[in-house]
């Protein structure tokens, strides 16, 4: 089977347009942790490659709800698409499967359902026969961007998806048939610019708009099912990326198209591959991009903490310089054990001191760690503990996060060959099922994540969203605030005096915080190593948390406010470090 791919595949092999465009709908769906509130580049490329190709393509964000009747399905039935793109994440299945069902059973068989993502990448066949997933027709494994044209085309033809490249499908006599992984989109420049149809469909009011400007990633984490350097599946280069010039333009057309000046950079790792020096060249060029085009821009990024230090110092001047202002580092874990399980790049020295590089240089440095995980121990607990109320300890969900399976992830075979996996996991794909060593620390893991709910502690899933995980959105915002207006008013002495101060007494208050959940999760830690830990113990703490957080970011927007109207006497206008989001006339 040849499935050689043209010099620019993304272009279309025939004509799409007749005998009408096909109508392609990507729901969205708006559950689980991370994707509540932020636009999904995965099918917002695929949308806008689509659409290039002579397709019809629509963007639907579908809630999370019981009701399989809702006005999300209503309004993607009566658009009459032909083909409807599920983009999979393990925390959002549950949702996905009552959303494909409701969708079969209004739309009928002549519709296509496909899907992608990482958990169609590394389940394939295994989810074109679960039981709960009988309405798929196929599913794309690995990069999409090629594989969609090719499909497309095929359906919209003759139907023979033989040389689809990445497909897996089942035929019309139920048989399964899987294509070879082709190569993946060298070029990344030649990307269009992805749809930013949920940002307009949102009335442009998104904390930021997203960017990707690479592929892969030099790790090889073993809770993680991203693609990098250990679980690769496609053939080629383990990492692509676009050139500095198209990045800096890409966000400089966002920037004037929309009035938009906040981004959240995606690619795994900032810096990669591994920090090279050309690597770091790469992103300083993007850096004095910004800068010289005098775009007052403010950005996130993705590092890992090995390839920091020191020497590195006026690399990161220059990247806070052109407005990079957080960083998410993968801590994980205070131990060299809970590290070695992950296997880590980063040792814990590495992530001491590229946090205290980045905090110094004025960056706010956000935290991937896992609390409870099945191999955990007292002692590595509390190691934990002592950690984060030394790094973090304002924020109460570090300290409670659970492993969360992946499938594609490593862990997940280490879990069943030592017989900790729950028999029903390939069919629930329940990202919590597994066991714990130590059948205690399984019980403290439940009763903290009943903090947040029932269906949290079950599956992870956010019905409502808990004060802890909004002070956790908005810990982030107030500490960008102070320091977007540091960055303005940083030659006006008397402003800055307002500014520090109003630091001073928020960080007064995120001090009491400390010490009120280092001394909740120490309860709750003796609880369970003594056990008399129970849920009724967890359940009578829930409104506690919840009123307590209410009430501490009461505190600090009433400071917020007034760190604003000081200034406002002062004659300081705050308009230019907000984020905007009106379309220029």
């Amino acid at each position: 089977m040849n499935l050689q791919i043209p010099t620019n595949p993304l272009l279309p092999q025939r004509n799409l347009a007749t005998p009408r465009p096909p109508r392609v709908c990507f729901p969205v769906l708006l559950s689980g942790d991370l994707v509540m509130s932020s636009e999904h580049l995965g099918v917002s490329y695929l949308c806008s490659i689509l659409k290039d190709a002579g397709a019809e393509c629509k963007i639907i964000e579908v809630p999370f709800s019981h009701d399989s009747n809702t006005p999300e399905i209503d309004e993607i039935v009566e658009w009459e698409p032909d083909v409807i793109g599920l983009s999979l994440t393990t925390i959002t299945v549950a949702h996905a499967t009552q959303l494909g069902t409701a969708l079969r059973k209004r739309l009928g068989q002549d519709v296509y359902f496909i899907a992608g993502g990482a958990l169609a990448t590394f389940l394939s066949k295994e989810l074109l026969t679960n039981k709960n997933w009988g309405f798929l027709n196929g599913l794309i494994r690995g990069e999409g961007d090629i594989p969609i044209v090719r499909f497309v085309e095929a359906f919209w033809g003759e139907g023979d998806y033989t040389t689809v490249p990445n497909l897996t499908w089942k035929n019309t006599d139920g048989t399964i048939h899987e294509n070879p992984i082709a190569l993946p989109l060298e070029n990344l420049d030649l990307l269009p610019e992805p749809s930013r149809a949920q940002f307009e469909c949102n009335n442009h009011r998104m904390p930021y708009l997203r960017i990707a400007t690479s592929r892969g990633c030099s790790g090889r984490c073993t809770f993680c099912n991203a693609p990098h350097a250990g679980n690769k599946t496609a053939p080629g280069k383990l990492w692509r990326a676009q050139s500095p010039e198209k990045v800096v333009e890409g966000v400089e057309h966002l920037y004037n198209t929309y009035n938009v000046n906040t981004f959240d950079f995606v690619d795994s790792t900032f810096e990669d591959p591994g920090g090279a020096s050309f690597a770091k060249e790469r992103i300083r060029k993007i850096a004095e991009g910004f800068i010289n085009k005098n775009m007052r821009v403010y950005y996130n990024v993705c590092m890992q903490a090995k390839n920091w230090s020191s020497a590195d110092k006026d690399l990161i001047d220059t990247l806070y310089e052109s407005g990079l202002e957080k960083v998410l580092i993968g801590v994980e874990s205070s131990t060299q054990g809970g590290l070695d399980i992950w296997k880590k790049r980063s040792n814990v020295e590495d992530n001491e001191r590229a946090i205290t590089l980045l905090r110094g240089a004025g960056i706010y440095v956000a935290f991937g760690f896992i609390s409870f995980h099945p191999w955990s121990t007292f002692d590595e607990i509390r190691n934990n503990n002592i950690f984060l109320k030394n790094m973090m300890g304002y924020n109460l969900r570090r300290f409670t996060v659970r492993l969360e399976m992946y499938p594609g992830a490593e862990v997940i075979s280490k879990l069943k060959s030592e017989g900790m996996l729950e028999s029903d996991f390939e069919e629930t794909l329940n990202p919590l099922a597994y066991r714990f060593h130590d059948p205690r620390i399984g019980r403290l893991a439940d009763a903290t994540s009943l903090l947040y709910g029932s269906m949290y502690k079950e599956e992870g899933v956010i019905e409502k969203q808990p004060s802890v995980f909004e002070f956790e959105t908005y810990d982030i915002v107030l500490h960008t605030y102070m320091s977007r207006l540091k960055r303005h008013c940083r030659a006006d002495q008397a402003a800055m005096d307002v500014i520090l101060a109003s630091e001073e007494k928020a960080d007064g208050i995120r001090d009491e915080m400390v010490a009120f959940n280092f001394d909740l999760i120490s309860i709750f830690v003796d609880k369970a190593e003594s056990e008399t830990l129970d849920d009724a113990f967890a359940l009578a703490q829930a409104p506690i948390v919840e009123a307590y957080y209410r009430e501490q970011m009461d505190r600090l927007r009433t400071l917020q406010l007034q760190t604003s109207f000081k200034l406002h006497r002062q004659g300081v206008s705050v308009n230019e470090i907000t984020f905007s989001g009106a379309s220029k006339s």
